[in-house]
């Protein structure tokens, strides 16, 4: 690099594998706005990582230098461990240097609902031409230059995917499953003994000793409590997506059954011969 030359700023995009397309579509229109005066970091993107090179290295070293990094938050990409890797990276940075985090969420996810830390930022949806605009427009205040004319919002929003007809990548398949925890390498019935002694258990018993806690609304699993998947594993410790898999066939063991299900949470309450055999109903 010349003495003269302008070094420019560097943006990260986290993105899936599987979410790759949309983060290029993103990626050019960042282009045009700033006049590919920022360098772009996605690694879906042809020749992001060399061959030669170790590709964790090439992420930790573009997370160091970078000024800003949008993160694609999709059906996907919310369940891939190395998406909480690299936020959690870059997270202690943006705390006290110059930099910012950008959540882009996909319009599936709710934007109230955000694991930790993106839930401290304010997130915006790829689904809404404004949020969009508030996007490019918090990206050129903070470089200090760009064209917010040149952006359209329709060039992204007319590309984002329908998720329920989205194929996952082998390699986000291979992500999700990613994990090097104390329980690395337990069977599903091994995680099952350990979701039942380490959160069941206590719960089970306090409601068959003590039965009116059933009628406090939401105070356990048993009465009520709403349960998120993800927060789940991460209070555990458990392997990411076990509770999703495993924690209702656990609970079933034990009295319980689903009152309410989605795709991120769900809510029990106890099964009839539950309430027969120990709240006397």
């Amino acid at each position: 690099m010349s003495e003269h030359q302008i070094k420019k700023p560097k943006l990260f995009i986290s993105h899936a594998s599987s979410d790759g397309e949309f983060a290029q579509v993103l990626q050019t229109e960042i282009g045009k706005v700033f006049a590919d005066g920022i360098e772009v970091f996605c690694t879906s993107s042809p020749g992001a990582i060399k061959a030669s090179k170790d590709w964790l290295a090439s992420i930790e070293e573009k997370l160091d230098n970078a000024q800003a990094v949008i993160v694609i938050v999709t059906p996907v990409s919310i369940e891939r461990p190395w998406l909480w890797f690299e936020v959690g990276a870059f997270w202690l940075r943006a705390r006290k240097d110059q930099t910012a985090i950008y959540p882009l969420c996909a319009p599936e996810i709710d934007l109230g609902n955000l694991p930790s830390p993106l839930d401290r930022l304010q997130a915006l949806s790829m689904g809404k031409s404004q949020d969009l605009k508030l996007l490019f427009e918090g990206l050129i205040k903070q470089f200090g230059f760009g064209k917010i004319s040149s952006f359209r919002a329709a060039n992204v929003t007319k590309r984002i995917p329908k998720y329920k007809n989205v194929k996952l990548s082998e390699i986000d398949i291979q992500e999700r499953v990613l994990y090097s925890g104390e329980y690395t390498g337990y069977s599903d019935e091994e995680l099952k003994e350990i979701i039942f002694s380490e959160y069941l258990s206590n719960a089970f018993d306090e409601i068959k000793d003590d039965p009116s806690l059933y009628e406090e609304r939401e105070s356990s699993i048993y009465s009520g409590k709403l349960i998120h998947f993800r927060k789940f594993d991460k209070d555990l410790k458990l392997p990411p997506g076990t509770a999703k898999r495993l924690l209702i066939e656990t609970a079933a063991a034990r009295g319980l059954e689903p009152e309410t299900l989605h795709d991120n949470v769900v809510r029990f309450k106890p099964t009839k011969e539950f309430k027969k055999d120990y709240l006397n109903e």
